[in-house]
């Protein structure tokens, strides 16, 4: 069933770091989000930064470990205290990974990842901005499923999950993403506004979601 995620994010421009971070987040439900992510600042900007495409990769890494806030908050997606509680964990996770690393990246590289990362929900600057854009248009394209089991699992109703993704176009700033977002975005209402009659089997979803092996195809 899940056949066309094999490989799907297979790309020979991955360099050592960014293979050794999906070794490090494989079995996370969110590694194809963040694969995805990185996909698509390729796609969008082809120069972009070494730092805004290792930030694009593991900008979510916190939520692989217990410990942090909730990923379906009850105050609102767009709440600073919830924003910025994800982002801190996650920018000091990564951090405290890249300075394990044999040999260590730069300091300069380490600290504008960690710069990027506090900033991938709210934006900032040109490169800020894009990262919280592609952080968007891979939520809207790899985790429509997730809005989906939200209202499966009575976290949400179909009304409250589809907040998310409304917040999820509001929120693009650059104006290349936001034309391809727009169909992302009706794709993934449309299937929010099925998850009664959905037959996909989203806990094996969920377990494709984050197979290193099959999503880079190796």
């Amino acid at each position: 069933m899940f056949e066309e995620f094999a490989g799907r994010y297979a790309d020979p421009k991955f360099n050592a770091l960014e293979l050794a971070a999906t070794e490090w987040l494989d079995g996370f439900y969110l590694l194809e989000h963040l694969l995805c992510t990185r996909a698509w600042a390729l796609r969008l900007w082809p120069d972009v930064s070494p730092e805004l495409r290792f930030a694009a990769l593991t900008h979510d890494a916190e939520r692989f470990f217990p410990g942090g806030p909730t990923s379906t908050p009850t105050n609102g997606f767009d709440n600073p205290d919830y924003l910025f509680a994800h982002s801190i964990r996650s920018a000091d996770i990564v951090e405290a990974w890249l300075r394990k690393q044999q040999p260590m990246p730069e300091q300069k590289f380490i600290a504008r990842v960690r710069t990027l990362i506090l900033r991938h929900e709210v934006g900032g600057n040109e490169e800020e901005d894009f990262l919280q854009a592609v952080d968007s248009l891979s939520f809207l394209e790899s985790l429509d499923w997730l809005t989906v089991d939200w209202v499966h699992t009575s976290r949400y109703s179909i009304e409250k999950a589809r907040e998310k993704l409304n917040w999820s176009v509001e929120r693009i700033r650059p104006s290349a993403a936001v034309k391809v977002a727009l169909p992302l975005y009706v794709a993934a209402v449309c299937r929010l506004e099925a998850a009664h009659s959905n037959a996909m089997d989203l806990e094996q979803r969920r377990v494709v979601a984050g197979d290193r092996r099959l999503l880079l195809g190796i």
